[in-house]
C-alpha cells in the first residue's frame, strides 16, 4: 500500500507553483519601481524593491528548493531578468546564482527564526549588490564611488527588503507548507 501523500490539486503541485511564483516576482519588482519611483528615489537615495531575491531566500530557507529543479529554474530567472530589465546576458544571472548560493550555504548554520532570517537575507543581498556593484564596474554603466553606492542604496536597499521579508515570513511558511504537503 501506497502511504504517500499526493495532492489532490493538480495545480497546486511544487514543481508548478514555485517557478510560477517567481516568475511573477520578477515582474512585480518591475513594476514595484516603476509605481513607486518618486517614493523610493529620493535625494541621493535609492531603495531597489528585489522580491525576487526574498522569493528565492523563502525557498531556499523552507526546504522547497528539494521539490522542483531550483537551481534549472534559478538560471532561466537570471537569464529572463537580464533580458528583460538590462539587455544583456550576464550580471543579474550570475548575482542571483552566486547570491543563492551563498544563502544556500549560510542558511543552515543560522537558527530557524525570523530576526535569524534578517541576516541571512542581508547578506545574500549584499553578495547580491556587490556582484552588481562589479559588473557595472567592468561594463562602465556604473559612475557612482563604492562609499555613495553601499551608503545610498545597498544599506536601504538590504534594510527595507529584509524588512519585507520578516513581515511575509509566517504567512509564506504557512502556504509553503501547505504546497509541500
Amino acid at each position: 500500500m501506497n502511504n504517500r501523500h499526493v495532492s489532490t490539486h493538480r495545480f497546486f503541485r511544487p514543481a508548478i507553483v514555485y517557478p510560477v511564483i517567481l516568475i511573477v516576482l520578477i515582474f512585480v519588482d518591475g513594476s514595484l519601481m516603476a509605481a513607486f519611483s518618486g517614493l523610493l528615489s529620493f535625494a541621493n537615495w535609492t531603495i531597489l524593491p528585489n522580491l525576487t531575491f526574498i522569493g528565492i531566500f523563502y525557498t531556499i530557507h523552507f526546504r522547497s528548493d528539494r521539490h522542483f529543479h531550483f537551481w534549472w529554474w534559478l538560471v532561466l530567472l537570471g537569464l529572463l531578468f537580464d533580458l528583460y530589465y538590462t539587455q544583456s546576458i550576464g550580471s543579474y544571472l550570475t548575482a542571483y546564482l552566486l547570491s543563492a548560493y551563498t544563502v544556500f550555504l549560510l542558511d543552515p548554520h543560522i537558527p530557524y527564526r525570523i530576526l535569524s532570517s534578517f541576516w541571512t537575507v542581508a547578506t545574500g543581498l549584499l553578495v547580491f549588490y556587490s556582484l552588481i556593484y562589479i559588473t557595472g564596474i567592468l561594463t562602465g554603466e556604473v559612475n557612482i564611488s563604492l562609499v555613495n553606492y553601499l551608503i545610498f542604496t545597498v544599506f536601504p536597499t538590504i534594510f527595507i527588503n529584509s524588512l519585507i521579508e520578516m513581515i511575509f515570513y509566517r504567512p509564506v511558511e504557512s502556504l509553503t507548507y501547505i504546497i509541500n504537503s
